[in-house]
């Protein structure tokens, strides 16, 4: 399973979406036998003449929901409230959604009666599966013991990945060095596992540590005397994986650490334009879906407009000059949220709690509602839906002489949203810079309808549950 297909649809995952869908069919058929008792009521004859596609999209907008509202989040622990309450949020919105579909297709013949019974009993099967959930991931079995392999320092988070991602399938319980052991070793970093042995005494290492599995950094850098030697213990019965590839599959991050010039030049995606059919149809999804958003959203705009003309002085809109696909700039429009004299000072990042900032354009931003007039760049074909972020020329020119490989995020659009928004922390530095890259680089690496539709999916989630972010 590649990279890309185990992160956005485990076997975790799909057997838990599987389990829902038969929950949801599940309370759908009770709740029908109960509301219908006494009216010669057939299963089959509700189900195949008078529902149809009703079963279907009920099926869908429940699994949508509960994605939407992160059921699907291993990391959280339901048998806390606040988690517990997203339970309700879900089947709540999956219920008035389907209740205004039924009143629009009235044929469907799902009445109000229906609605109440199965939303309670599907609430009910929702906090009991994810309590269950939690539990059993506090008592899984612990995952398979993993050596790690590697000539430098490893970096902190892949550790901390590794130890504590819930779809993790290693724990890492030792470091063999291919070089001297005492130049691999941090002791700044606690969770940096000991023993740390040369790879001489791998195989030794391997029968102590009782491990079956290593997890090799850098592969393409290897000296030829410790690639023949995992050979030989792979011939042996040790599984070799490269590390890199373990760990995008469960960060959804290109691993800049881990990876150098060879890795870029061996994957095809970081050559501009050479899916141009998928270009072209999520160029359509594009016109569409802004469309789309600009007949609903137009509330919102009278909204940011009054809001900023009663609150501060100056025009409601602003523009900018950004940076776009293949290093050409481009105007960009947003609803204005700062103060008239945000740069008197000259250009500078804006911080996730930025004191120019005016109290109803914290508002705008915490909403994402400031990005709206954007949807006219993503029609006039400037960006994406999708794609990475769109940057100051000041900022590019800055950041393509510290951050290796930043220059890569030029070659698709950048996007009104992206996979690094959905994943990390408002950023404002460097350092954040390099991070969010690494997630950039990984959507450009596995772009595709499927990854687009997730990361609108998580933004929606990111609206919810973590504003600002």
């Amino acid at each position: 399973m590649s990279a890309l297909s185990s992160l956005l649809v485990s076997r975790k995952t799909f057997g838990l979406a599987a389990l829902d869908g038969l929950m949801v069919l599940s309370a759908l058929v009770l709740s029908a036998a109960a509301t219908r008792v006494g009216t010669g009521f057939s299963l089959l004859t509700v189900l195949a003449r008078e529902w149809k596609g009703a079963t279907v999209i009920a099926l869908s907008v429940h699994l949508l929901a509960f994605y939407v509202f992160e059921l699907y989040n291993l990391r959280l622990d339901f048998r806390r409230l606040p988690n517990l309450l997203r339970c309700v949020g879900a089947v709540a919105t999956a219920a008035v959604v389907l209740a205004v579909s039924s009143y629009v297709v009235p044929r469907w013949g799902l009445g109000r009666r229906l609605f109440a019974l199965h939303a309670v009993l599907l609430t009910v099967g929702t906090v009991v599966s994810r309590v269950a959930l939690s539990r059993l991931i506090a008592l899984r079995a612990p995952p398979d013991r993993a050596l790690v392999v590697t000539g430098a320092p490893i970096s902190s988070d892949v550790i901390d990945e590794l130890a504590h991602n819930p779809e993790s399938p290693f724990d890492i319980v030792g470091i063999i060095s291919v070089g001297r052991p005492s130049m691999i070793f941090d002791p700044l970093h606690a969770d940096t596992p000991a023993p740390v042995s040369p790879m001489a005494e791998c195989a030794t290492a391997l029968q102590k540590e009782g491990a079956r599995h290593l997890l090799v950094a850098n592969l393409d850098q290897l000296p030829a005397q410790a690639a023949q030697e995992l050979l030989r213990l792979k011939g042996e019965g040790i599984h070799v994986h490269e590390l890199a590839s373990i760990y995008q599959a469960l960060s959804g991050r290109v691993p800049l650490h881990l990876v150098d010039d060879l890795y870029f030049l061996r994957v095809a995606a970081f050559t501009r334009d050479t899916n141009p059919v998928l270009s072209n149809l999520l160029r359509v999804f594009d016109v569409l879906v802004a469309l789309a958003l600009y007949a609903l959203s137009w509330p919102l705009w009278i909204l940011a407009y009054v809001g900023i003309k009663l609150t501060m002085p100056g025009p409601a809109l602003y523009s900018q000059e950004r940076v776009g696909k293949d290093e050409v700039p481009y105007t960009i429009y947003k609803f204005r949220s700062m103060r008239m004299d945000a740069e008197k000072d000259g250009p500078r990042w804006a911080t996730q709690n930025d004191d120019r900032v005016t109290p109803f354009g914290r508002f705008l931003r915490r909403t994402r509602i400031d990005e709206l007039p954007q949807l006219w760049n993503v029609l006039r074909g400037d960006m994406s839906l999708v794609g990475p972020r769109p940057e100051r020329a000041v900022f590019v020119s800055q950041l393509s002489r510290e951050v290796p490989y930043y220059s890569l995020r030029f070659q698709i659009r950048p996007g009104l949203t992206g996979w690094a928004q959905v994943n990390y922390r408002y950023g404002a530095s460097v350092d954040d810079t390099r991070v969010k890259l690494s997630y950039d680089l990984f959507y450009i690496q596995g772009r595709s309808l499927s990854l687009f539709a997730v990361t609108l999916l998580k933004t929606v989630q990111t609206v919810l549950f973590k504003p600002g972010s």
